[in-house]
């Protein structure tokens, strides 16, 4: 019976997921023949969709089995577990649809890979959190030194240390590697390592606690050396950043790792540990984000600088949203680390031919119909347990009559 279950929260949630993203891809099936900067505004709404189906979907399906099935299901993580698998599966057809050059091979592999860096870190932090003494002791010290230590050995190297384990990475080709070498002796910024990051989106990041520079396949195959090197100026821009901005990059790890200690708060505090957390984390979440959207303008800046010919970096920034049919204006709740792109190309002094588009959309029926089955099916599940303990909690008349007082028992 429960193999069957686990088997049933496979399929569900991959067949769920697959007909709430085919049907949140109408819009964007729509705006085919429009510019794309419409066709990536469409289709946000359903990213969004998609990505909120991975955790939402597997919730309601384990809370549904409890309700239906009481006593007979799985554990819920195993049931979890085999939702978020069904539901993972589900997105391939949306990703095929959008993308469809991505081969199927090269998507699970990304996908494993992707998840896996994501999981060990969550297992770790939630490890951490769970055997954090409530009481401040040497204990408590020692796990948050713990933690701090993996946080520093990911910035200072771990990150390409797993990367290459897991085989993300590659050597890059010598096309990439004389461009990098001329770009860095332009600029007079080292550079430690460059490699080729195995990802189906067409991307370059900065790593600037190593030096190390990535840069996908994708990339390559889309933009010419030119566009490559104003795209490489940009990232020799976070090398060369100050100390200063450095350590303002690190505050981006307090945003969850005070959550590490909250049994010693909320021994100390009480309930108040929430809220203290949440605002330290809030806080420190707009100021990264400020921070970091200020160090893009400036890397932006230093590119617009680097190129040879004038529009090369902002047809390189442009190339690259349309390949990734990312909007050219996000939605004003989903501000990122980086500006719009349409802000973006203004301020290098590259104006761009079309009006500025509207704003993405963040809200979803698709979303909206995993919350409200979310907020149906966890209302009679927090009935039930407060019955539950209730119950438990009552007195048990029973016992109470049945133990005699000591006049009773000489009686």
């Amino acid at each position: 019976m429960k193999a069957f279950l686990l088997l049933g929260d496979f399929l569900t949630a991959a067949l769920l997921i697959a007909i709430c993203n085919w049907l949140s891809l109408i819009p964007f099936r729509r705006a085919r023949n429009e510019h794309w900067t419409e066709r990536a505004r469409k289709l946000f709404p359903a990213r969004l969709a998609a990505m909120s189906g991975i955790w939402l979907v597997p919730v309601d399906l384990v809370l549904a089995q409890r309700l239906l099935w009481p006593g007979q299901t799985p554990h819920w993580l195993f049931s979890g577990f085999a939702g978020w698998l069904g539901a993972i599966s589900g997105i391939y057809f949306f990703d095929r649809e959008v993308f469809p050059w991505i081969a199927a091979r090269d998507w699970l592999r990304e996908v494993v890979t992707s998840w896996a860096l994501r999981f060990a870190w969550l297992f770790f932090f939630f490890g951490i959190m769970a055997i954090m003494p409530e009481e401040v002791s040497w204990r408590t010290w020692v796990l948050g030194a713990i933690l701090i230590g993996a946080f520093v050995f990911w910035l200072l190297g771990g990150l390409i240390w797993c990367c290459k384990k897991i085989r993300l990475l590659q050597p890059p080709p010598e096309r990439l590697s004389q461009i990098v070498a001329d770009v860095s002796a332009q600029m007079n910024v080292p550079v430690r390592g460059v490699w080729i990051l195995r990802s189906s989106a067409a991307q370059a990041l900065a790593l600037p606690y190593t030096g190390d520079l990535l840069f996908t396949k994708r990339l390559l195959d889309i933009c010419p050396d030119n566009e490559i090197a104003a795209i490489c100026a940009h990232e020799l821009g976070h090398l060369c950043e100050s100390k200063f901005a450095r350590a303002g990059r690190l505050l981006a790890g307090f945003i969850y790792l005070p959550w590490a200690f909250v049994r010693p708060l909320r021994h100390a505090v009480g309930n108040w540990a929430f809220l203290i957390l949440f605002v330290v984390s809030w806080a420190f979440l707009i100021f990264t984000r400020k921070h970091s959207r200020r160090l893009e303008t400036r890397a932006d800046s230093m590119a617009r600088d680097q190129e040879q010919d004038a529009g090369t970096y902002a047809r390189a920034l442009s190339r690259i949203y349309e390949a990734n049919l990312m909007p050219a204006v996000m939605p004003k709740k989903k501000r990122r680390t980086h500006p719009d792109l349409y802000d973006r190309l203004v301020a290098v002094g590259a104006q761009p031919e079309y009006p500025r588009p509207e704003p993405a959309k963040s809200t979803s029926y698709a979303v909206l119909l995993y919350s409200v089955a979310l907020g149906l099916l966890i209302a009679p599940t927090v009935d039930k347990y407060f019955k539950k303990s209730g119950a438990n909690s009552a007195p048990d008349d029973s016992d109470s009559i049945s133990q005699e007082s000591p006049d009773q028992s000489r009686d």
